[in-house]
């Protein structure tokens, strides 16, 4: 599992001090790297207008830093960085402040799945095949879209479909599984039995 974790603060309306018109902002931190460094406001056309709410989104390392310790620790953090970017004269104290804390959640520990250097088709195929009457959906069951949302969408679709149709008495038939894993994966793994299915813009350049 990876963790990247979403920092919010909400300021008053009236005292919002960054350009709404501008939906990102990047801070580099001249000693430590990924120390808040995207933020992104919520204030703006098309999201929240006139919420005076933005954001600061960290990962790895940072996010379990930041997980780890308490939210006023964190909203001092951020606060300073805030005043380094904008002059410390603009930034009042914020109404409201909350971030989640995805590593420590047991039904989680961490944000999203993330495959290891090295693990194949095969591996992952292990993962999301069915256990008998016991079917598994969500990114991290997904090949071509584990981490994101659409992932768990498109998962959940295809194994809502193979329960809905054996419901209305199709014939049941397992996931393949494999014994034997292989080291690699061979282009012809590239197939819907793997959970690639044949309408994909992420090809590794087998078209």
């Amino acid at each position: 599992m990876a963790t990247y974790t979403k920092i919010f603060l909400q300021f008053p309306p009236d005292q919002v001090f960054w350009n709404t018109s501008y939906q990102f902002f990047l801070y580099a931190d001249p000693h430590e790297r990924g120390y808040y460094p995207v933020w992104q406001s919520l204030d703006a056309e098309g999201f929240l207008p006139g919420s005076g709410i933005i954001f600061v989104t960290v990962v790895q390392s940072q996010s379990y830093m930041v997980e780890a310790q308490d939210d006023e620790t964190t909203k001092e953090e951020v606060l300073e960085v805030l005043r380094q970017m904008f002059g410390a004269e603009n930034v009042p104290e914020p109404i409201a402040f909350m971030y989640p804390r995805w590593s420590l959640e047991p039904w989680a520990y961490g944000s999203y799945s993330n495959w290891p250097v090295g693990t194949t088709l095969e591996m992952h195929q292990n993962l999301r095949a069915n256990v008998g009457r016991l079917y598994f959906a969500g990114e991290a069951t997904s090949s071509q879209y584990f981490g994101f949302l659409h992932g768990a969408w498109f998962e959940g679709q295809t194994v809502g479909n193979t329960i809905a149709g054996l419901i209305e008495g199709a014939n049941h038939t397992e996931e393949a599984h494999y014994e034997t894993l292989h080291g690699s994966t061979t282009e012809e793994e590239y197939n819907i039995t793997n959970g690639w299915l044949a309408s994909t813009f992420l090809t590794y350049g087998f078209v």
